[in-house]
């Protein structure tokens, strides 16, 4: 938990190298808040002063095909170009009607003016792209979605997948009375945190809590931060939300 601020690359001067941060511990351990402030819960950054994560910006980090991607294929063209490299991890959308039929691939190389990218293996499901010009000049485009999931830096989950218990990032507010000992008494102490997240890799995220009137224990929940504050901004931009439950 932080009242300070925690950062890690900054949004004019980001993260370049790797960077892992890894979060383990039984997800029987609670984090409690200051004088008996209550439980934020297990596996839990508490955000209460400041928290910047920043990688290396990409030009696109979600696009769309430019043309049907095929079960068998090895290659896949899409709408703009991209400057996604050799090793990167994709995830191309299912277009029917089974939610599983998504593709995870790794890029081999990119060719074609930054649009047609080379696979590691050969797609297992259709990726479908319906493309209609009518006679007026409308344009029906209809197509499936191809999503970036590398980045440099990554925040990662560590506990068994079977416990569906991840990590959360809480970014809240948060009062207290902290007692001053030159005064001999007790000053009220107020703090309300903000995260500023960019290009980051979010592993393993959220926690599977199916109980009545339970929340949904998220990757990132914002809770009671009032109106935007250019002082005290928050932002989620261009992240990746990879293999957890429910993102923010």
């Amino acid at each position: 938990m932080d009242d300070s601020i925690s950062c890690l690359g900054w949004p004019n001067n980001p993260q370049t190298g790797n960077v892992d941060i890894v979060i383990t511990g039984s997800s029987s351990a609670n984090v409690l808040l200051p004088n008996d402030g209550g439980s934020l819960g297990q596996r839990v950054i508490g955000v209460l002063g400041g928290l910047d994560l920043h990688g290396i910006p990409r030009n696109v980090s979600w696009t769309r095909l430019a043309a049907t991607a095929s079960a068998g294929q090895r290659s896949i063209t899409l709408v703009e170009p991209v400057d996604w490299h050799a090793g990167d991890e994709i995830l191309l959308t299912t277009t029917d009607t089974r939610i599983d039929h998504i593709d995870r691939v790794t890029v081999v190389n990119v060719t074609g003016n930054g649009q047609v990218v080379t696979l590691n293996r050969a797609l297992t499901y259709s990726h479908i792209v319906i493309h209609n010009v009518f006679p007026n000049g409308e344009i029906y485009h209809v197509a499936g979605a191809v999503g970036l999931l590398t980045r440099n830096v990554r925040v990662i989950n560590r506990s068994p997948a079977s416990e569906k218990i991840g990590f959360r990032i809480y970014v809240s507010d948060y009062s207290t009375n902290i007692w001053d000992p030159i005064y001999s008494e007790y000053f009220s102490t107020y703090y309300k945190g903000y995260a500023r997240l960019s290009d980051t890799q979010f592993i393993g995220f959220g926690q599977f809590i199916d109980a009545p009137l339970e929340d949904k224990r998220e990757a990132i929940h914002l809770y009671n931060l009032g109106d935007w504050n250019i002082s005290r901004p928050t932002y989620i931009d261009s992240c990746s939300f990879d293999t957890g439950y429910y993102s923010a």
